[in-house]
């Protein structure tokens, strides 16, 4: 996106190699503060890839990004302080409460006591979690462990989040709930949130500009009417199947 609001997310010619596969390729946006992008792709499409790398959990083999000002090779920690994170497959510890379990990852980023409790008891609540926050997460069903999830994220009240095909397992309520949040941490209180999916009607309902990976290659990235505009699409899912199709052409 260009313009003078503040980028926050800014990767350029960012690639990432394993071994002869090439997941990552040469891919450039940014990311400007306060916006849900929405980061589409199908599953293997390099999603994952990236925001591995843009939380320093993965070393670019070629480009550059910085993430709040900070480079993701050599500020890494930095960067992880200030942002949430929600990987796409994780398991969380069968013996320990949502309680426990958020209090724990709040001492990771330094903050306890009272402040924290009430932020524990918020997100419980917000996720319908708070009858069972002194239950053994090792009963929880996806849905339920998917918001606990979704609540890690949020303990250390990021300015980024990374969410990684965050609705998955949230029945249809708990779904249009999140987004809402997600519309709420945007608009109130300037959350930049990057939000990976191939849920199409996900990204269609909550996200203005998008970017779409297929194979590790960008093949779009812009405002979301602009580019259905450009594309002659009426809705999400047409504009994506012709993009992926000239892709492959």
């Amino acid at each position: 996106m260009t313009g003078t609001q503040e980028r926050v997310i800014e990767l350029k010619g960012l690639t990432k190699h394993f071994g002869d596969f090439h997941a990552v390729k040469d891919v450039s946006f940014s990311v400007t503060k306060g916006e849900i992008f929405g980061f589409m792709g199908h599953n293997g499409a390099g999603k994952t890839s990236t925001i591995k790398m843009l939380l320093g959990l993965s070393k670019p083999t070629a480009g550059t990004a910085e993430v709040l000002g900070h480079d993701i090779l050599h500020e890494s920690l930095a960067l992880r302080q200030r942002c949430g994170f929600l990987p796409a497959s994780y398991s969380l510890p069968k013996d320990m409460t949502p309680t426990t379990f958020l209090t724990y990852i709040a001492s990771m980023f330094g903050r306890a006591g009272a402040p924290v409790k009430r932020k524990i008891d918020e997100l419980l609540d917000f996720f319908g979690l708070a009858d069972v926050k002194d239950k053994k997460l090792g009963g929880f069903s996806t849905g339920m462990a998917q918001k606990v999830g979704l609540a890690q994220a949020l303990i250390n009240e990021p300015e980024v989040i990374f969410l990684d095909e965050p609705t998955a397992g949230l029945d249809p309520l708990g779904r249009h709930d999140f987004l809402q949040y997600m519309k709420t941490l945007s608009t109130e209180r300037g959350v930049t949130v990057m939000f990976s999916t191939h849920i199409l009607t996900d990204i269609e309902s909550i996200c203005e500009h998008v970017a779409i990976l297929h194979q590790g290659k960008l093949i779009a990235d812009g405002h979301l009417n602009a580019l259905k505009q450009q594309h002659q699409s009426a809705n999400m899912d047409e504009m994506y199947l012709k993009l992926v199709r000239e892709a492959m052409s």
